[in-house]
């Protein structure tokens, strides 16, 4: 039902099983969201595989590079992934409500009219949206 908690779900898990990569679905939505998540420090990389085995028709599969905080992969840098906003449910907040997550130690993802951002670029950009997730 909501591609984009499938895709946090697969980190989620990923995460727990001590994986290196995760494999998921590609949309417009998750790529933003990873290009933040990377940005921000959350996890290695990604890249689109557009081999034929990759590909679903149109749809081809985006590699997710976890990021961990020990060579050991004891400490994942991704602590808890949260979606917010849900299909049934949409929260939108105006800019003078973004919130704060663990008192700024996290981010708060927001679809605005400038593209997918922090709470912090979004506080200074002065932009309300959507809030997809809260990531520490």
């Amino acid at each position: 039902m909501d591609p984009v908690a499938d895709m946090f779900s697969a980190i989620k898990n990923a995460i727990l099983r001590k994986k290196d990569y995760v494999d998921v679905p590609s949309s417009k939505l998750k790529e933003a969201i990873l290009d933040v998540l990377k940005r921000e420090g959350y996890i290695r990389d990604w890249e689109r595989l557009q081999d034929p085995q990759h590909t679903k028709g149109t749809q081809y599969t985006l590699r997710i590079y976890l990021k961990y905080a020990d060579p050991r992969k004891q400490k994942p840098v991704i602590q808890e992934i949260k979606k917010i906003s849900k299909p049934g449910r949409r929260i939108y907040v105006p800019k003078h409500r973004i919130p704060y997550v663990r008192k700024g130690l996290g981010i708060a993802i927001l679809s605005t009219d400038a593209g997918v951002l922090t709470d912090h670029e979004a506080r200074k950009l002065g932009k309300g949206g959507e809030l997809i997730a809260y990531v520490w």
